[in-house]
């Protein structure tokens, strides 16, 4: 009988498709944060709320 294989350990790159995506998700709600100087929701811009929407689409396909 032979000793079961070890697991090889992952191979981490430091620049990966998910990390890009998060990286461009968090920067585009930061503008979309700075963007949004009103007081009430009705008060901001339609491209801010576009902004923060493709951030979140760009967020929910770096999260496996």
């Amino acid at each position: 009988m032979t000793a079961p294989a070890q697991p090889q350990p992952a191979v981490m790159t430091p620049l990966s498709l998910r990390r890009v995506l998060l990286v461009a998700g968090a920067v585009l709600f930061v503008l979309a944060a700075l963007a949004a100087g009103g007081d009430t929701l009705g008060g901001i811009p339609d491209w801010t709320w576009g902004f923060a929407g493709f951030a979140a689409w760009v967020l929910s396909g770096a999260v496996p």
